[in-house]
């Protein structure tokens, strides 16, 4: 039936393609994941304990963060990994609120933060 050598590696390199094309696209796509009850902490506090100063986090003091990246990626990134923090060193006396951005040791490359549930931190400097 194929005794055409022509017809043979004709249909030789289509299944190849195609092949290369399920690896490519299926094997490691682009996946999300939700990481549950990361802990934000306070960075740069001794700018305020210079001041005799110190700053109590109100909210939140728990996030949910969306992550991205191929798949592979995404499933090597641990809960241990990811840090939610908020800059407390321009802070004045009083009610402050402060962006948390999430850092991510430089092992955990490949992964982007897709969205936080909670952006804005809200603290009181006494």
């Amino acid at each position: 039936m194929l005794k055409n050598k022509t017809v043979q590696i004709v249909l030789s390199l289509l299944i190849g393609i195609a092949l290369w094309l399920y690896v490519v696209g299926n094997v490691n796509p682009e996946i999300s994941a939700t990481i549950h009850g990361i802990q934000v902490e306070k960075i740069n506090e001794d700018t305020l304990e210079d001041m005799d100063l110190e700053a109590t986090l109100e909210s939140p003091k728990i996030v949910d963060v969306v992550i991205k990246g191929s798949r592979s990626d995404v499933n090597e990134a641990k809960k241990s990994d990811i840090k939610a923090v908020v800059d407390v060193s321009n802070c004045n006396y009083g009610e402050n609120e402060g962006p948390v951005e999430i850092e991510f040791p430089d092992e955990v490359s490949g992964v982007k933060v897709d969205s936080i549930s909670v952006e804005t931190a809200h603290f009181t400097v006494k």
